[in-house]
């Protein structure tokens, strides 16, 4: 993804106001679908470009498949939303309705064209579109967020999530923040109100899916694993293979939170367990080779036949 080239923080006001004027130009977009009075053009899929700054990192193959049969027998309702860029278009609005044209062998597609549209504010309005999605997962939703914080602050996506990582410090008490942070916090806070998702506290408790394993962030995003089940197994994420076996399980048998957290610790414990013979097999090995031909001349008979007959006994225990 492209980064958006960096410029001067702005202020609360300037976010709210760019925030505001998104809304609005998005509920004219719908109201003008609703109405029939949008202007709307055949427009050829092949000159349609997907967005520089962002696109949707997952999707279900199954739901376009869906959506494409819907199309196919009421037709397209809502029109896709695009800008213009130099000969060709941007996709800003309806990606899983151009995948669906796409899977039924369509040329061309309908859509809005919108004029003069800026870089952030195109951005902007994808992410509140992506938030507004009824498939969207709760990692989707976490990263969209995200996304509607940088462009609404004019920050780089990698100071936002330091900032939310500061925060969450702050709250466990093992750091302060400065007073600058605390407007940040602040601002934050208000932007996310007025998405009517979540504030400042939720989005934190988010946070560590940012940090949980590919193959746990996968599922999550597929909407097959819940948030809670995914903390659970995110435990047990430094064992590959037993993590793939517990996702498959927790995923297959639609596993309660508390079954979960019942079947990671059985795993948790195999673990410990393995470690421990691991650790008892090597001791044994050692033990033995100490114990060499000179050595164990130097023994009566009695103690050699009593080492051998432990050493024999330790191993079948372990083995």
């Amino acid at each position: 993804m492209a980064k958006i080239p960096q410029r001067k923080n702005i202020s609360a006001q300037t976010a709210a106001k760019r925030i505001e004027e998104v809304e609005e130009l998005k509920n004219n977009i719908d109201e003008s679908i609703r109405e029939n009075s949008a202007n709307v053009v055949e427009i050829s899929i092949s000159n349609i470009l997907p967005p520089k700054f962002h696109d949707r990192r997952w999707h279900d193959k199954l739901a376009i498949i869906e959506l494409a049969k819907s199309i196919e027998a009421v037709g397209l309702i809502y029109p896709i939303v695009l800008r213009k860029v130099g000969e060709n278009f941007e996709r800003v609005i309806g990606y899983r309705r151009m995948e669906a044209y796409k899977y039924l062998g369509k040329e061309t597609i309908p859509a809005i064209i919108l004029e003069n549209i800026s870089d952030e504010t195109a951005i902007l309005l994808m992410a509140t579109e992506n938030m507004q999605r009824e498939d969207i997962s709760v990692y989707d939703e976490t990263l969209a967020l995200i996304d509607y914080l940088k462009i609404a602050m004019n920050e780089p996506e990698e100071i936002i999530e330091k900032l939310l990582v500061r925060f969450k410090n702050n709250d466990a008490g093992t750091i302060q923040l400065t007073d600058e942070e605390k407007d940040k916090r602040i601002q934050m806070n208000d932007i996310l109100k007025k998405t009517g998702k979540i504030d400042i506290s939720g989005l934190l408790n988010r946070l560590s899916m940012l940090s949980m394993h590919p193959l746990i962030k996968s599922e999550l995003s597929a909407s097959r694993l819940s948030f809670s089940n995914a903390q659970a197994i995110q435990k047990i994420s430094k064992n590959e293979d037993i993590l793939r076996i517990v996702l498959e399980r927790v995923i297959a048998e639609n596993m309660s939170k508390r079954e979960t957290i019942k079947l990671v610790a059985e795993y948790v414990d195999k673990t410990k367990i393995k470690a421990v013979e691991g650790s008892l097999q090597e001791m044994v090995k050692t033990i033995a080779k100490s114990l060499n031909k000179k050595r164990m001349k130097t023994l009566s008979s009695s103690d050699h036949e009593k080492i051998t007959e432990l050493l024999k006994k330790v191993e079948e225990i372990i083995l």
